[in-house]
């Protein structure tokens, strides 16, 4: 008889054993299940939301580090900047797709009134309108959907290269001040002068600008029943976005090089400020060919920036949202660790015990002259064929486990925490929230984790069984049968 029909004729006789090892290899399998199951689920999360949040990228300085220095270090501390020049290098690399930089500055305008949405408690201040210089022409804001065109076109290249004094207006701001397409806007550059003790008007210009175009921001706030919670700071947001007029960076620039020359007429003293012009508050935004370039961009790009900078990119959010579910990927995977380490010792222990009883009956077998590979071979069977079938069996109870014991770990940070319904918002304008990133987040009986499974628990039965055998290895069959 050879040694697989041995093995099966022991599984089926020696039917407590077989089945008080199946049961262990089920119980620490439901474990093993669970672990892998949530790793794959939550690995899914990660690449679908850094999707989601785009591959936008931008250099800017360090605020925790510079908020953490000394008051010596102050002293000497020179604010960093990057040129005009690093920034186009950086925008040369391979895993840009595009890029673009942009100045800002605020405005007024007597003929044009602001947009202030369905309330009246935010007041102007006299400079409501944030023109938002752009180097490039299709305007990234609309090509990444952070807003959309709705009338008129976009910037050509050479507007954008002399400067024209053309802009794009939002939809709501043209409709609350009768303007449309063609019709010019005026906005008024105003210096006031703070030393008198009152806001006093030092100096002003009139700014005229034809509008090509009109878009709609995207809401911060999606609608829904939730969407009338904690409406203050998105009204708030929702204006800048509404009262915002995009122009060719060298209409800002003329603007910029106004204040500045009136600013020094008024304050002497502080003309060290502005010698280098405007050309330090550029922002530059760099949009990657894909989510898994941003780590060796960052790399690359790191070398090349003043101290106290950094590249920082829209997935790092990933970080800030993610937390129910980067809390629930550690334990996880300590279980998976854990359930790993415990599996090789119990099952091992189980296994060296059963052979120990079967040591007349492996001793036989050596003194007909049975190999010890052969033997070796039986015991493999028949503890693999019963870990197949206990694996087979954890395989959709312990993705059921995950299921349940997800919801439960997601409830519980949720409440500890406090993540419902609270949105993060930066340069990149993103609005997902916490709340989506739980929704994206499934329990799935894939194929992927059903393959790491069968290879992660077969691999693990495989080693708890290795180091057992041993013990056979060392059997003297003529000791055991004396």
């Amino acid at each position: 008889m050879n040694f697989f029909k041995r093995g099966l004729l022991s599984i089926t006789r020696k039917k407590g054993k077989s089945l008080i090892l199946l049961a262990i290899i089920f119980i620490l399998g439901n474990l093993i299940a669970g672990g892998i199951s949530i790793q794959q689920a939550t690995n899914n999360v990660e690449q679908t939301i850094k999707e989601r949040l785009g591959t936008s990228a931008t250099l800017q300085p360090d605020h925790e580090a510079i908020n953490q220095m000394s008051e010596e270090e102050w002293m000497d501390f020179e604010y960093p900047t990057v040129s005009l020049d690093l920034i186009q290098q950086v925008g040369q690399l391979s895993y840009v797709k595009y890029y673009d930089y942009s100045i800002s500055t605020y405005l007024g305008s007597d003929s044009l009134d602001s947009y202030q949405g369905d309330t009246d408690m935010y007041e102007g201040h006299g400079m409501e309108f944030r023109l938002k210089g752009t180097n490039y022409a299709p305007v990234m804001d609309f090509e990444e959907g952070d807003a959309q065109l709705v009338d008129g076109r976009v910037f050509n290249d050479e507007e954008v290269t002399n400067g024209a004094p053309v802009a794009i207006i939002s939809k709501n701001l043209a409709e609350h001040n009768q303007v449309t397409v063609g019709d010019t806007i005026v906005l008024k550059n105003i210096i006031f002068d703070y030393e008198s003790g009152d806001e006093e008007e030092y100096a002003s210009r009139d700014t005229a600008l034809e509008v090509i175009g009109l878009f709609e921001p995207l809401s911060s706030v999606e609608e829904g029943e939730d969407s009338n919670q904690d409406r203050g700071m998105w009204d708030f947001m929702d204006m800048e976005a509404q009262n915002t007029v995009y122009v060719p960076n060298g209409v800002v620039g003329e603007e910029f090089e106004f204040q500045i020359e009136k600013n020094i007429e008024l304050y002497p003293e502080d003309a060290m400020f502005y010698e280098d012009g405007f050309d330090s508050y550029y922002t530059p935004r760099y949009v990657l060919h894909s989510v898994d370039d941003v780590e060796a961009f960052s790399e690359e790009v790191q070398p090349l920036l003043p101290d106290m900078y950094l590249v920082r990119s829209a997935v790092d959010q990933y970080d800030n949202i993610a937390g129910p579910i980067q809390s629930m990927s550690k334990q996880s995977n300590y279980v998976l660790i854990a359930s790993i380490i415990a599996s090789v010792l119990i099952i091992g222990l189980v296994v060296l015990l059963f052979l120990r009883d079967r040591k007349r009956e492996l001793g036989i077998y050596l003194s007909l002259g049975e190999s010890r590979g052969r033997v070796l071979g039986q015991v493999l069977i028949e503890v693999m064929l019963i870990a197949l079938i206990g694996i087979a069996l954890s395989l959709f109870s312990g993705n059921l486990l995950a299921s349940s014991v997800s919801d439960t770990l997601i409830a519980n940070d949720e409440q500890s925490q406090g993540f419902d319904d609270f949105y993060y918002y930066d340069e990149f304008e993103t609005n997902v929230s916490s709340n989506d990133v739980l929704d994206s987040y499934e329990v799935q009986l894939s194929t992927t984790y059903i393959v790491w499974f069968l290879v992660v628990g077969l691999l693990t039965v495989l080693l708890s069984t290795v180091i057992p055998l041993l013990y056979i290895v060392r059997l003297n069959p003529k000791k055991i049968l004396m």
